[in-house]
């Protein structure tokens, strides 16, 4: 072959190698450029390495086509085409979001039939959005209000129709849509629809015909100002807060024990509301009130918001913090913390960054666990406070000191291990080993507890009466086991005690005596006393100086034996027979605390083991060796224990027993369920005593794998602003930071968000009709003008809630009539622009209350302990809330539904049928739905029966024909008067069904569940 033949192919091989390099280029760029992107925002969030949902993941190529999803080259037979294609009108991935377009199927397609090339060591990673040009997060500016027209026609602008900015903005909206307002309602109309939205009470007929005939000018503002004074509108506008706060009176989850000091959090609410509180105030005593507002009871009882959630009691009582379901438990409890606060205040799905960055907002992991790290020390449990301020203020110096003698003994303690070096860390080591040997075993029933003493020296006795006389040779004493404050083995032993045998229960013969000496705890070694040789039935433990509990004394005993005189060759037959097996048992007094503690525990054969038996020489081995490891150690520690460090621990200890003692001595206060790091061990719930938690990011939110320690801080609300907050800043005062950030008067989203609430809960829809959510996965707003006007106006002018209600119903947009419109309904079919005035059903319990004060029931009493609507019966497990048994008849249930108490798992049928809020998840916006179930709870549930003959009662008692009761009926059921043929029906209907019948069915008309 000729060189200039070699030189050919040679270039043409070239060639052909830097096309087919070429070609890969472009593939590549492809995939960077089009598919990656497309695959990370529609598909990672469940596809990864972490997830891998249908065992399928796209972080890497290897993983991509390791399941045979993907066919390169063959885009039609690969199943991840088939995947994200609808068939049939069926759902096609991505689950539970928009289905991908056809250019983005297309786009996959192309890039399958041409290989699926994927550059080498490429990652694929969720995007996150660092956007904030999004309106909810821009700066908050009073706009102008719009001015009205010059010339207005009287079929779009009705004279004189803006009373209020709001209608300026409203009425320009209309105008642009070619819309026209709504007449304004009649004024029974309008009283009811005020009465209901201010109090959440129907008005009575007599104010409903002063209203009706007054002839002020002024007449409906005077309403106003009578409805916004009342103690009743506090009650209504608490319930709403409530809904989206969570509150209710049971932890929930599968246990959902009680909280019976819940209720002084709702009252907190209801007062707050009524005083008119400053919403600033208002929101800072919900997350930091007790360091911003020291020695103010609010400032504590605000802090039943950050714990008014779910609670699990399994994960936090009965698993460790140290296990898998016990980090899970928290972790989800500061969750829980988290999203309520920001969900409340600023309407932001912040909880969607624990697994991965938000997807649609710019909220990092980093920036949610930050969030978290605030909460990082709080945990939910009762909570002390006081009305008296000086009380207050001695009760937070005596716990700093008790602190501080914490931190001495802990100091002490650390400066002796350091001294003694690795001989005393060694023995130390060697004596946990052994004490691995000698675990406990112990039964649910831990003997008898006398009650509490406050002096050691308080003499106490516990005695066994025997079935019959007995010639007594042996006694034996058993010690308890408690692992209250660590005490352990030997809890409660006596320190001095006597013991004596009567056969009459008056004269006494000593048989042990160790009353002018302290006797050694002796762990868990029974206490034996032998030789007796006296004859008797009762046997009595007369203890002269306690055993120290806790700051306080007790005498405890696991079980006493009692063993008779043995004759020749006894021995031999049968082991031994404890004669007070299943005595009776008689004390000075007892805690009665069963199953663990009572009298009979003392003679039912139960009392904690050792895991070895007591009777094996390994066990005496054992002890010895113990002993003398502990004498050892003991040795080394006197040497390191200086006379000075002696002096030291003495002075500490004092001072911690004084201030423990001072503390106990104060008033004892009233106790909220609340926000709270200082409160009694429970379980494995233990309290951090102000030390913040170790919060870690969490790779896809797995517990099992932390990644670095997260920083306090909030949410950036724009493009480089700085959002952690000092690392090291205490427990107290992180909280105070976040508060302070969430109040700033430039916050866009905190103002923006209550106006919101509070014109939803008016007119049935928001501005932004998704109330919890401004992100951009929420509704944008229909008058951003004026949800704009409304926030600056509220903020700037005293933040007065009152105030705002009463701009917002003056207005002429609120007055209009609910009459529908068939041309604006074509234009305007859900009237977001507020051309009518939306018809609503009253909620569950306005539907209640107003059933209770129609019928003449209603209880007006105001706060306290919630009432039952249920028979609680109390079982081992969980409570179990009986609404069968419950009889409705009862005058306690007849006060306004906001006081009843709220079970979480087994929340009130017959309320839920009428769409009260569920209490476990945050409800900033009432279903409405209508359903068989409702007319048929109204007509027969046993409340409604009730209620209907207390009506009927009424009605004969203010009425003397039956004519006048169904006129005085329909007066109070709806306020306005019957006509002819209306009268004749019902009183008809009352004739053939009686009275109380008619008040059933008069209970299911429209017109008095609904509205206008």
């Amino acid at each position: 072959m000729s060189l200039a033949r070699i030189f050919a192919i040679a270039v043409r091989c070239a060639a052909g190698l830097s096309l087919l390099w070429l070609g890969t280029a472009r593939a590549e760029d492809f995939f960077t450029a089009q598919v990656a992107p497309l695959l990370e925002s529609h598909c990672l969030n469940c596809h990864n390495d972490a997830t891998s949902k249908g065992d399928f993941s796209l972080h890497t190529r290897a993983s991509a086509m390791a399941e045979g999803y993907i066919e390169p080259g063959d885009a039609d037979n690969s199943h991840l085409i088939e995947l994200v294609t609808p068939l049939d009108g069926s759902a096609a991935m991505p689950q539970d979001a928009p289905p991908l377009s056809v250019d983005q199927i297309a786009t996959l397609k192309k890039w399958i039939d041409d290989g699926a090339v994927w550059p080498e060591g490429l990652s694929l990673q969720e995007p996150h959005v660092e956007d904030f040009d999004w309106w909810s997060y821009q700066p908050i500016v009073r706009p102008p209000v719009p001015q009205p027209p010059a010339s207005p026609s009287p079929q779009t602008s009705p004279p004189n129709w803006v009373r209020t900015p709001i209608d300026a903005f409203i009425l320009q909206k209309l105008m642009q849509k070619g819309l026209s307002p709504s007449p304004e309602a009649d004024r029974r109309t309008l009283i009811r629809r005020l009465s209901f939205d201010l109090t959440g009470l129907p008005p009575t007929p007599e104010q409903v015909a002063a209203f009706v005939s007054d002839p002020d000018s002024q007449a409906y503002e005077h309403l106003v100002d009578r409805l916004l004074a009342s103690k009743h509108y506090g009650e209504h506008w608490a319930r709403h807060w409530l809904d989206v706060a969570k509150y209710a009176d049971t932890c929930g989850y599968d246990k959902d024990r009680l909280r019976p000091n819940a209720w002084p959090y709702r009252d907190y609410v209801i007062r707050s509301f009524n005083n008119d509180k400053p919403y600033t105030r208002f929101v800072q005593e919900q997350i930091a009130g007790d360091v911003l507002f020291p020695g103010e009871p609010d400032g504590i009882l605000g802090l039943g918001f950050i714990a008014a959630g779910p609670w699990d009691f399994i994960g936090h009582v009965e698993v460790p913090e140290s296990k898998i379901d016990g980090k899970v438990a928290r972790n989800l409890d500061r969750d829980d913390m988290v999203a309520g606060t920001f969900n409340t205040f600023c309407s932001l799905t912040v909880q969607c960054a624990r697994c991965h960055h938000h997807k649609f907002d710019p909220i990092t992991q980093p920036q949610y666990y930050g969030l978290q790290a605030v909460f990082a020390a709080v945990d939910r449990a009762e909570r002390v406070y006081d009305t008296d301020p000086q009380t207050e203020a001695r009760r937070r110096e005596l716990e700093s000191q008790l602190q501080q003698a914490r931190q001495e003994l802990a100091a002490l303690d650390k400066e002796i291990a350091t001294a003694g070096g690795t001989q005393l860390a060694e023995l130390q080591t060697q004596l946990a080993e052994l004490d691995q040997q000698l675990k406990v075993r112990k039964e649910a029933e831990f003997g008898y507890h006398s009650q509490i003493a406050a002096e050691a020296d308080t003499p106490k006795w516990v005695e066994v009466q025997l079935h019959q006389v007995t010639d007594i040779s042996r006694v034996v004493l058993h010690p308890c086991h408690d692992d209250f404050a660590d005490i352990g083995a030997g809890f409660g032993f006596p320190v001095r005690f006597r013991v004596e045998v009567s056969r009459d229960g008056e004269s006494w013969q000593p048989i042990a005596d160790h009353t002018s000496a302290d006797v050694p705890n002796p762990g868990l070694r029974p206490f034996e006393i032998s030789d007796v040789n006296v004859t008797g039935d009762r046997i009595r433990v007369t203890a002269t100086r306690l055993a120290e509990r806790k700051n306080d004394y007790i005498l405890a005993l696991a079980e006493i034996e009692v063993f008779e005189v043995l004759g020749p060759g006894d021995g031999d037959a049968a082991p031994p027979v404890n004669l007070a097996g299943n005595a009776t048992v008689a004390a000075l007094d007892s805690i009665e605390a069963p199953p663990r503690w009572r009298r009979d525990n003392l003679t039912d054969g139960q009392w904690a083991r050792l895991a070895i038996d007591e009777t094996k020489t390994e066990l005496v081995d054992i002890l010895q060796r113990r002993d003398a490891i502990a004498t050892e150690r003991d040795t080394i520690l006197k040497a390191i224990n200086t006379p000075q460090r002696v002096r030291r621990r003495e002075a500490a200890q004092a001072a911690f027993k004084q201030a423990q003692q001072s503390l106990a001595a104060l008033p004892q206060g009233k106790v909220v369920y609340a926000a709270a790091t200082h409160f009694p061990r429970q379980g494995n719930f233990i309290a951090t005593e102000g030390k913040p938690r170790t919060v870690h990011i969490l790779n896809r939110g797995n517990v099992q794998q932390p990644e670095e320690v997260a920083t306090p801080g909030a949410i950036p609300l724009g493009n480089g602003e700085q959002w952690t907050f000092a690392a090291d800043l205490p427990e107290q005062q992180r909280r105070a930071a976040l508060a302070t950030w969430l109040t700033n008067s430039q916050h866009p989203l905190l103002w923006r968000s209550i106006v919101n609430r509070v014109w939803q809960y008016h007119f049935g829809t928001g501005i932004v009709s998704t109330p919890n959510d401004f992100g951009r996965m929420g509704a944008t707003p229909t008058h951003p003008q004026l949800l704009d006007w409304l926030a600056t106006e509220f903020r700037d002018n005293g933040q007065s809630f009152k105030s705002l209600h009463r701009m917002i119903v003056t207005s002429s947009v609120y007055r209009q009539a609910s009459t529908f419109n068939p041309a604006a309904a074509e234009v305007d079919g859900s009237n977001q622009y507020y051309w009518r005035m939306n018809r609503r059903r009253l909620t569950a319990e306005e539907i209640r209350d107003s059933i209770l004060m129609t019928s003449g029931a209603l209880d007006t009493k105001m706060g306290g302990p919630g009432y039952y609507l249920f028979k609680l019966e109390q079982t081992a497990h969980s409570p179990h809330y009986e609404y069968h048994k419950f009889d409705p008849a009862d005058p306690a249930s007849h006060r306004r539904s906001i006081y009843r108490f709220i079970a979480r798992s087994q929340p009130n049928p017959w309320m839920t049928v009428l769409d009260c809020a569920d209490s476990s998840q945050s409800t900033p916006k009432r279903n409405e739905t209508l359903t068989a179930l409702q007319a048929l709870s109204l007509l027969n549930s046993r409340f409604n029966l009730t209620m209907s003959e207390r009506f009927a009662k009424r009605l004969e008692s203010e009425q003397s024909t039956l004519p006048k009761q169904v006129r005085r009926a329909v007066s109070l059921l709806v306020q306005r008067e019957l006509e002819a043929d209306q009268q004749q029906q019902l009183v008809a209907y009352a004739q053939d069904h009686g009275l109380p019948n008619l008040c059933r069915m008069l209970f299911n008309l429209s017109e008095f569940v609904y509205v206008d």
